[in-house]
């Protein structure tokens, strides 16, 4: 049998299950799923769970599974990791639209939009940004 999914969910750890909720619906545009929420203690305890989708219609479209299972925010920062990245049209509109909701973004040797170019030439802007709980995620601009 080969390896066949029907979808993922990125797990990001939270400490304060209903700020990331919020976060991650109020400034990315995510929606809860309820079949998928564990809360635990009645009060979104340690080891609760929430999953959002950012594809309304299917709900199997990109998934993130918000998981308590830290106190507090990651302090110091994390300094590597992989980060789950959105492909946006317009980089410098998302930067702004940021700005103006107070996103944590990171600057990388003085910049914050970083380009790319691949062996094949194809050039790609990026910037990263934190949610509540310093969890780095990615937007991209492909060119």
């Amino acid at each position: 049998m080969k390896f066949k999914s029907k979808g993922i969910v990125v797990k990001l750890s939270v400490s304060d299950v209903l700020k990331s909720k919020k976060f991650y619906e109020e400034i990315l545009g995510f929606k809860t799923d309820d079949k998928y929420t564990l809360n635990s203690g009645g009060n979104y305890g340690m080891e609760s769970f929430i999953q959002l989708y950012l594809d309304s219609k299917s709900k199997i479209g990109f998934m993130l599974g918000l998981y308590k299972d830290i106190d507090a925010p990651f302090d110091p920062l994390p300094q590597t990791g992989t980060a789950p990245t959105f492909i946006v049209d317009d980089i410098e509109a998302t930067l702004d639209y940021f700005k103006k909701e107070k996103v944590v973004i990171d600057e990388i040797e003085g910049e914050i939009i970083i380009s790319n170019t691949s062996d094949q030439g194809y050039t790609d802007r990026f910037f990263f940004f934190r949610d509540p709980d310093n969890n780095s995620l990615v937007i991209r601009q492909d060119m």
